[in-house]
């Protein structure tokens, strides 16, 4: 009876971080990131390294204007900026920065998306 009710409760854990770890990551950010801004800033997760969690949200919290501020000169990253691609991929790329600032403790490896490319 006991041994029931501790794999169950064990299993539950299990679960429930790994829900939790999925939350925190962002296929799609990195897909994103490799597609607009890795010709520019090199490899997703040394891309997402340049700032930490709290400067990352510091540039995106209020819409796009300090991005664009920081792209001003760059004609190319302008022209990427202002693509429906990014305006619909956006929430994704900014989850995947924020979650892999450089104090995040994120460690790249391979997971399939991302093995050094």
């Amino acid at each position: 009876m006991y041994a029931k009710l501790f794999s169950s409760l064990l299993i539950y854990i299990m679960f429930e971080a790994s829900m939790q770890a999925r939350q925190n990551y962002s296929e799609q950010g990195i897909v994103t990131y490799k597609k607009l801004c890795k010709q520019c800033h090199g490899n997703p997760y040394k891309g997402a390294a340049m700032l930490k969690k709290r400067e990352w949200k510091r540039l995106f919290e209020e819409g796009d204007e300090k991005i664009y501020t920081l792209h001003a000169k760059n004609e190319k990253a302008l022209k990427v900026l202002n693509t429906s691609y990014y305006k619909n991929r956006r929430r994704h790329l900014v989850k995947f920065l924020i979650s892999s600032g450089s104090d995040s403790g994120v460690v790249p490896a391979c997971d399939g998306n991302f093995c050094g490319d």
